[in-house]
């Protein structure tokens, strides 16, 4: 299988739509066909592979312990720079948001569209996932040390909750509130 091709699957699976992961993968209609006609050629002879893709995520989608250790860990490892990306622009330092296409979206809690653009993200709190990760793996090893545990529980926590990461679309300025 081709990157185009594991690339058209991977549109397909998020927009149902043949012709838009047709274009958006980098794969072009032959012989004048419509975007349509050739998408849906695509995905028929793409089809086993779909269903086998398919398949295999719904054995990664099955909870285990391990798995929800690794998502409470992806949590309390995430990084603004997965959202955002900072760089010296024209207008002096400049916040824009990632292209939807490389954001994880996982740790967004709440999406909201304020006026004027300006785009709200909510993740999941950093916080409590460390203490929740600090649980479960002072549990597995039997520590006793609460040194980290401690440190964690004495920090002040800004904010208390959810991280709010608010962008303003066209201006570039972003800000955590």
């Amino acid at each position: 299988m081709t990157e185009n091709e594991k690339r058209f699957l991977r549109i397909y699976r998020r927009t149902a739509d043949p012709a838009e992961a047709l274009l958006a993968s980098g794969m072009q209609p032959e012989n004048g066909e419509s975007p349509e006609k050739a998408g849906r050629a695509v995905l028929r002879r793409l089809k086993k592979r779909l269903r086998e893709l398919e398949s295999r995520e719904a054995v990664l989608e099955l909870a285990t312990p391990e798995r929800v250790r690794a998502e409470i860990a992806h949590m309390a490892f995430d990084d603004i720079g997965r959202y955002l990306y900072f760089f010296e622009g024209d207008k002096g330092f400049e916040v824009h948001a990632r292209c939807s296409d490389e954001i994880d979206t996982r740790n967004i809690s709440e999406v909201s569209v304020g006026t004027g653009g300006k785009v709200t993200l909510k993740l999941y709190s950093r916080e409590r996932a460390l203490l929740k990760l600090w649980d479960i793996l002072r549990q597995d090893d039997g520590e006793e040390d609460d040194s980290l545990l401690d440190v964690l529980r004495g920090m002040n926590p800004v904010p208390a909750d959810d991280t709010v990461i608010a962008v303003q679309s066209g201006s570039g300025d972003a800000a955590d509130e």
